[in-house]
């Protein structure tokens, strides 16, 4: 018997629908075969989500799919998720890594939360369960205008419209929702509504000018001033988000707001932060100076959020600023907005600039705009207030652009040649297509062609690409059919870059020992971007490159690709976080992100070479692969394969001469005690 919309938003855990979600019910969303809701960011579009989801398992069996950006997302979602949906005794997966695989353990979970390019990959293996596919949510759906991750987006799209799977899309607001919504044919729900209202200001270091006209005097240094303005909220109990450009620019702003955020926090939030200051001392085996950073932040109430944090220090934070509310100030990066769903009383964006490889510009309105829509907690705050940031001579052009100036259309993304080319042998391998002229369908259904009417230059780029395919022997034309090739197949299925493939093939006619194979890895447009060299490390560099004797001596990207390479050369050495963040300039997050990447690169190279028959290239990969896994020497892998042992342990083991799994297994308790005490 199926529940009354009151029991199953009691089961829930909400009493009442705020006005989106009651003109999404009215205008009969749940019953539409594809939705697009266009509302605010804080709107309340998660509610939506889960009332569809709910909805859907009434009637059927068939798995609902939850689609997400970003890993971290994914991971929030889950945890959401589950204990939300286990009232409808719903389970729920969650998937984002491990391209090469069809997954089959998702099969047994009711509601699966992916990536959009871990569905990509699904859909490449051609997964026999996803015919169990029945609802596809895609949360930020704007981003399909993304120029990182939008190609990928609007393939899946356009996959699941031509397939009739029912598709629930949630975007933040963009102007041309209805040309989205057309090419979807989709109910297109449209509110500006917000739980809290939003009043934004412009900040020039000497005043703050808010949109009604009022000023607010500044004090400086500016950034805590506003800080102050920010906790002063709800009787001292509020929260600020500041976001910054730069990694280096969130922690400097974190340690410049120490001394303004302490007296804020009550003995009680003293404690717990004190807790959490503790805990991120031990997120790593040994603390680097980052955690002990972090640490100092978080015992004065602040934080710092980049992509050079590790996911269990991530984990704090988040906990502490949304579940403890002891943590009153989190400076972060803006490349992670879309990440992060922490509301905020205030959000102030210092830096409305970014590099773009020539110049410094303004970025687009529709990104301030989402980090601005965190301000506001619907559970604390009477409004939230944005603050955008800037130097008095750009005061007039601030206010024009964000507060007066109109949001960007989302164009696509799918033109750019490395998109066409992936995807493009992704559909041949998968046998979503045939010949040219299916190729050309399937391109000619995307928001790409419903956006610029005139294909032609897009099904120009199709050929082109194809014409590439078949050069590296990844696509063959026959009678006018064009299929992939046994390698262009696994190239699709490894999911990485056709040319990152065929230049892992070239390498394999040549004999490399083991720096020269991770210098090959960082030739992959996965590799991207490659570590920055600093000016006074050019000369040495170009040494140790023309030592090398590489063939490749004009390359324009040698020089950080023998830096990057030399970072992973460390890592595999044994080298310690701490000192690869020194040498290299890179933190363990992004450390430990850029070991993952080339541990799935080490893993494609070894499995073309095992279809290609390439025995040396293979064991060269394979014992890399592992290497670069764990960062060890070789003479450490078999201890390493032990529950409970890593690089230390492995390390400490082989110094008191215990070198093998067995000599290991037979320790006694005291001794593994007095060995890992050191820990």
């Amino acid at each position: 018997m199926a529940l009354t919309q009151s029991e199953t938003l009691s089961k829930l855990g909400y009493s009442d629908l705020n006005p989106l979600q009651q003109k999404a019910l009215k205008e009969g969303f749940l019953d539409s075969p594809r939705t697009l809701v266009s509302a605010p960011t804080a709107s309340g579009k998660t509610l939506l989500a889960l009332l569809s989801i709910t909805r859907h398992f009434e009637s059927s069996d068939k798995t609902a799919f939850y689609v997400v950006p970003l890993r971290a997302l994914a991971s929030e979602k889950y945890r959401e998720f589950k204990e939300q949906l286990a009232a409808f005794e719903l389970s729920v997966g969650v998937s984002t890594g491990d391209f090469d695989s069809s997954s089959l353990q998702l099969e047994q979970y009711d509601v699966v939360i992916v990536t959009s390019e871990k569905l990509d990959s699904l859909l490449r293996h051609d997964a026999s369960w996803l015919e169990k596919m029945g609802l596809i949510v895609f949360d930020e759906a704007h981003l399909l205008g993304d120029g990182h991750r939008g190609a990928t987006l609007e393939v899946v799209l356009t996959k699941a419209k031509n397939a009739g799977v029912k598709v629930l899309a949630l975007s933040a607001t963009i102007p041309n929702d209805k040309a989205f919504a057309q090419w979807l044919d989709a109910k297109l729900v449209q509110s500006n509504y917000r739980p809290t209202p939003l009043v934004m200001g412009v900040c020039d270091s000497k005043a703050l000018y808010m949109e009604d006209e009022t000023t607010v005097p500044v004090e400086s240094p500016a950034i805590k001033d506003l800080a102050q303005k920010a906790l002063s909220e709800k009787n001292g109990k509020g929260q600020g988000l500041f976001f910054v450009s730069t990694r280096r620019f969130a922690e400097s702003a974190a340690k410049q707001l120490l001394s303004t955020v302490k007296p804020f926090l009550s003995e009680e939030e003293k404690a717990q932060c004190g807790e959490l200051a503790r805990k991120a001392l031990k997120t790593y085996s040994v603390p680097t100076s980052q955690c002990k950073l972090l640490s100092e932040c978080l015992q004065n109430g602040v934080a710092f959020h980049h992509a050079g944090l590790g996911h269990r220090e991530r984990e704090l934070i988040e906990d502490g600023f949304k579940k403890h509310r002891c943590i009153k100030v989190i400076s972060a990066t803006t490349t992670l907005a879309a990440g992060l769903d922490l509301p905020a009383s205030w959000v102030v964006v210092r830096d409305l600039k970014r590099y773009n490889g020539e110049f410094s510009d303004f970025i687009p309105k529709i990104e301030v705009a989402q980090m601005l829509g965190r301000s506001g907690r619907p559970k604390y705050d009477s409004r939230g207030v944005g603050v955008m940031m800037c130097q008095p001579y750009e005061l007039r052009a601030v206010r024009n652009k964000y507060i007066f100036g109109e949001l960007e259309d989302v164009y696509s993304q799918l033109s750019a040649e490395p998109s066409l080319r992936a995807h493009a042998l992704g559909l041949l391998a998968s046998n979503y297509a045939g010949s040219y002229e299916e190729l050309f369908g399937f391109f000619s259904s995307t928001f790409y062609a419903h956006q610029y009417g005139d294909t032609q230059q897009l099904l120009s780029g199709v050929e082109r690409v194809v014409n590439q395919l078949k050069d590296m022997d990844f696509a063959r034309e026959k009678k006018s059919k064009l299929l992939a090739t046994p390698a262009g197949k696994r190239v699709s299925e490894l999911y990485i870059d056709p040319l990152t493939a065929h230049a892992f093939l070239k390498s394999m006619a040549k004999k490399q020992d083991d720096f020269q194979f991770i210098l090959t890895l960082q030739k992959a447009t996965e590799s991207r971007p490659l570590i920055r060299v600093k000016r006074n490390e050019e000369t040495k560099l170009w040494d140790d490159w023309f030592a090398l004797d590489a063939d490749d001596e004009q390359d324009e990207e040698a020089l950080p690709r023998l830096k990057s390479a030399k970072l992973v050369n460390a890592w595999v050495n044994e080298h310690t976080e701490d000192a690869i963040l020194r040498d290299f300039d890179v933190p363990p997050g992004v450390l430990h992100s850029r070991i993952r990447i080339q541990e799935w690169l080490a893993y494609a190279y070894s499995e073309l070479a095992y279809l290609l028959n390439q025995s040396t290239a293979l064991g060269t990969g394979k014992t890399m692969r592992r290497r670069i896994k764990h960062g060890v020497k070789a003479e450490l892998l078999p201890l390493v394969s032990l529950k409970g042992v890593g690089r230390v342990r492995a390390r400490r083991l082989w110094n008191k001469g215990i070198r093998s799994p067995d000599a290991a297994e037979a320790l006694t308790d005291e001794e593994k005690k007095t060995l890992w005490k050191q820990d």
